[in-house]
């Protein structure tokens, strides 16, 4: 099943040159070339019917870019027309080759295979001929990233980038999880009984800038990095913070603990 629905070429040159590409691409090659015009002339003059030339692998190429907005019946009956054309004109070809392959923005189409291999057989060709179509084309190309982002860039999801775990350094907070939790909680318990207070004003709390003082207040680059060895201090500040808040105030006016001490919040995080 084809992974993606690659929409035909509509430019019949770049049409040409991923021809030229998904050739050599197949056949782990790069002798695949388009016909320049100091050879064959310029295009659509004296090509003697052929587009792309190998002459390692003895092969030529004729690329037939069909619109398929129209039925099918027409666009084989267009194509063997040219199959026809092409043909007479490589009569007069001076070079050696085996294949004759025919490329086409049509579908793979039995039809005019068929009838490839019928003119082989009723002219005693002495190379073989092949029909390749947009689905055999398509085929091809999902197995190359370099031509899918090439030629249908905007049809290919881009891969997600994703950052790098970093590991935090011996030593750090973010490392001893029971106590990097329990900082977390006391500053929580800041955070939200400050914000009761901040309602009455219409404002919020600074959850980023409240974070970011605690970092800087331990030269660290993030809480998780702040030295475990500050553990202890980091913990009566925050909770001289909660203290401070009018409902710690409250609360201790009332004989009501404010926050659990880490060894009761061990025993029930």
């Amino acid at each position: 099943m084809a992974k993606y629905q690659l929409p035909v070429l509509k430019d019949e040159k770049l049409f040409e040159e991923l021809t030229c590409d998904l050739f050599n691409f197949v056949e782990n090659t790069s002798s695949y070339e388009s016909i320049d015009f100091q050879t064959f002339g310029v295009k659509g003059q004296n090509q003697k019917g052929i587009d792309i030339f190998s002459a390692k692998r003895k092969t030529v190429i004729q690329c037939k870019l069909k619109s398929i907005g129209r039925k099918d019946e027409t666009i084989r009956k267009n194509l063997i027309q040219d199959i026809n054309a092409d043909l007479e004109k490589a009569e007069d070809l001076k070079i050696d080759f085996d294949k004759f392959i025919f490329v086409s923005t049509f579908r793979d189409d039995a039809q005019i295979q068929e009838y490839l291999n019928q003119i082989k057989k009723e002219h005693g060709l002495s190379f073989d001929l092949y029909y390749w179509g947009w689905d055999t084309i398509t085929k091809y190309i999902e197995h190359s990233e370099v031509l899918l982002h090439k030629y249908f860039s905007k049809f290919v999801k881009k891969p997600q980038l994703t950052k790098p775990k970093i590991e935090l350094p011996n030593g750090a907070l973010g490392k001893e999880l029971s106590k990097k939790n329990y900082v977390d909680y006391l500053k929580k318990r800041y955070g939200d009984w400050k914000q009761i207070e901040l309602n009455k004003k219409g404002e919020k709390f600074n959850w980023a800038a409240f974070t970011i003082s605690l970092s800087k207040r331990y030269k660290a680059s993030g809480i998780n990095y702040i030295d475990v060895r500050h553990f202890d201090d980091l913990v009566t500040y925050l909770k001289s913070r909660i203290d401070g808040t009018i409902m710690g105030k409250v609360n201790k006016s009332k004989g009501i603990k404010n926050y659990s001490a880490f060894e009761d919040f061990l025993e029930n995080p």
